[in-house]
């Protein structure tokens, strides 16, 4: 058990889905036990996830009791087969993120579009969008640039995260 009172899986995702799916079947037909049981087993990656996302231990508690309260109420849009943890852990993420941004100020462009490289302009929309969570037009909006920019530069930042060939 962690901090939170919750069970600690060990288990491997896959391992996990296997148990998760049936699980969330069963809860998306009103089986309570089942929806306990899938509890016990994802709500200390739930709570992971959000706590890194929403930076606070009271709030990702809240967020991720949240996150409960919307897989029971669509268990059912679940599809047999697909990973029963990716899509709790996605539900996760897009709750965490709109608490981020429901909660935070406006972002304001902090320098200006001279002082900016192509590489640091490139790390910092990666930055603020998927580290941060901002949408592309707030990116956009802080680096000074249209919105088709703000995109170019989040796809050619994650290009250089991308593992490639082996440099020879």
């Amino acid at each position: 058990m962690d901090g939170h009172g919750q069970e600690h899986s060990a288990q491997s995702a896959p391992a996990l889905d296997g148990v998760l799916g049936p699980l969330l079947s069963r809860a998306s037909q009103g089986d309570e036990a089942a929806f306990s049981r899938l509890y016990d087993l994802a709500a200390a990656r739930v709570f992971g996830l959000v706590s890194r996302v929403v930076r606070d231990v009271e709030q990702a508690e809240h967020v991720s009791g949240e996150v409960f309260v919307e897989v029971w109420r669509t268990a059912a849009r679940y599809r047999s087969g697909s990973g029963a943890l990716a899509w709790i852990l996605s539900v996760a993420h897009r709750r965490a993120v709109a608490h981020v941004r429901s909660t935070r100020l406006p972002l304001t462009p902090s320098r200006s579009r001279e002082a900016v490289t192509v590489d640091t302009s490139r790390d910092e929309a990666l930055g603020l969008s998927y580290f941060d969570a901002y949408a592309v037009a707030d990116v956009a909006g802080a680096l000074g640039v249209s919105v088709d920019v703000a995109h170019q530069r989040l796809r050619a930042a994650l290009a250089t995260l991308r593992p490639g060939p082996a440099a020879a």
